[in-house]
């Protein structure tokens, strides 16, 4: 093969060592290249009063809130497939500004030093900008097996689009209704920052799966089984899915399981990665959902409503590497927020640790949505959450327990424009209360509850409004 019938991908990765003869029209370079992606714009306005259980708000520098503007583009380039290998390269761009509401910024002494900057470039330039794939795909004839070698997201349920890894991911379908998985990465990120910066998790994590779905005459049975090992950080990690839908009726439980390695390197504070954990995490883990949906478009009633149900029968509920991957829930904020405590990743996101291993985490969770086709383009719906997060914290004679009650409503309506554009808006209030005696613990400032500088209560409301064109 003559390198001038290479893609435009692999053409790239060789400029450094190819010369001048290698040149070709732009036209011919392009020709065949498949390209996708999604261009995102979000405006968010959070309000806090008493953040963190901090009275008087001081706990967000005085300012109750922050609004920003956010932007995400990302784009694939997949060349065409010669002799059963394509390339992928993708690009990403994800950046925020603070507009601070015109407070500018606050100092130590919680005065505000210039009331017209923000954080963030805004309109500026930045660097924001990067590689978020870099592969080779291998699709033998012989096979329905597709081999994927390089840089890529992590597409499993115990991540989410965003995080990264880089080793081989394949794919197997030969067995009808049956698919195949399996995973081996050196090293790998979660996009919620762990471990931190630019860095990544250089320990290896390999998974694999066994996912089936079946038509049947009493509806269609969907299974999922993925099994996890990351070296040094979970001796085991166990996810299970099994859905059921027929007509108007859907049903679907979730169950996962983690067996954490409390005797590794990154448990003790002089590692490099103690950002991670830094003590010995609570080892068992689990967490369990249960939804069930009814859909009345059978009717020609344009209504869904979904109920569903979170808990966890071990001592804690860190059994995911991202703080969300694939479980079902309702709601915006309840488990992105630091008062509720609620954190099922097994590292430090956000600022909420997982409990140590003499401590416990129990959960308890119901969610409900219901939505509404105003048009066939136009839905409307509401989300309402509430439940109980049970925090056994201390040692001896300071142990405590105390629960952490919340709730959380959220109306929000999407408009499909197009085929590719989306409008789509929400407003969410959470509403968190916390027994006295485990506020210092959530907040980290240790002893008993100061009643001049602390609350037991936090209100959090967020807008969002979003523009997300696909193509």
């Amino acid at each position: 093969m003559k390198f001038v019938n290479l893609s435009l991908a692999t053409c790239v990765a060789l400029s450094a060592l190819s010369s001048v003869s290698l040149a070709q029209p732009l036209e011919e370079a392009i020709k065949g290249i498949d390209v996708s992606g999604m261009l995102r714009y979000r405006y968010t306005d959070d309000r806090y009063k008493d953040e963190i259980y901090t009275s008087n708000d001081r706990g967000n520098g005085g300012q109750r809130g922050s609004a920003k503007h956010g932007w995400k583009a990302e784009a694939l380039f997949k060349t065409p497939v010669m002799n059963n290998i394509s390339m992928n390269l993708g690009f990403y761009y994800n950046t925020s500004n603070n507009v601070n509401h015109g407070k500018g910024l606050v100092d130590n002494n919680n005065q505000t030093t210039n009331s017209f900057v923000g954080t963030g470039l805004g309109a500026g330039s930045d660097g924001q900008f990067g590689v978020r794939e870099f592969t080779a795909v291998i699709t033998p004839d012989t096979t329905s097996t597709t081999f994927k070698l390089g840089k890529m997201p992590i597409l499993t349920p115990l991540n989410d689009s965003d995080d990264r890894g880089t080793g081989v991911f394949a794919t197997n379908s030969d067995l009808s209704n049956w698919s195949f998985v399996a995973g081996a990465f050196d090293s790998w990120s979660l996009d919620d920052g762990v471990p931190s910066g630019s860095n990544s998790i250089a320990k290896p994590l390999y998974t694999l799966a066994a996912l089936s779905n079946y038509e049947t005459s009493i509806g269609n049975f969907g299974t999922q089984l993925w099994l996890y090992y990351a070296q040094d950080i979970a001796d085991f990690i166990g996810f299970g899915e099994l859905t059921w839908d027929y007509a108007m009726f859907s049903l679907a439980g979730q169950y996962a399981y983690s067996k954490l390695d409390s005797t590794g390197p990154l448990n003790t504070p002089t590692t490099t990665l103690d950002t991670m954990w830094g003590y010995k995490p609570k080892e068992a883990n689990d967490l369990y959902t249960l939804s069930a949906g009814l859909d009345f478009s059978e009717f020609n009633i344009p209504v869904a409503l979904n109920v569903g149900y979170w808990g966890n029968t071990q001592d804690s509920y860190a059994v995911s590497l991202d703080n969300e991957g694939a479980f079902n829930k309702a709601g915006n904020l309840w488990f992105e927020n630091a008062a509720t405590g609620v954190n099922i990743s097994m590292f430090n996101v956000g600022g909420k640790n997982m409990p140590k291993g003499y401590e416990k985490n129990k959960l308890s969770a119901f969610y409900a949505n219901i939505n509404y086709d105003v048009l066939e383009n136009f839905n409307v719906g509401i989300d309402y959450v509430q439940g109980a997060n049970k925090l056994t914290r201390g040692l001896g004679d300071s142990k405590v327990s105390g629960n952490v009650d919340f709730y959380e409503i959220s109306p929000n309506l999407t408009y499909q424009y197009s085929k590719s554009l989306q409008f789509s808006s929400y407003y969410s209030f959470l509403t968190t209360k916390a027994d006295k005696v485990v506020v210092p613990f959530i907040t980290g400032t240790g002893g008993s509850f100061n009643e001049s500088t602390q609350t037991n209560k936090e209100k959090f409301n967020e807008f969002r409004v979003e523009v997300k064109y696909l193509f």
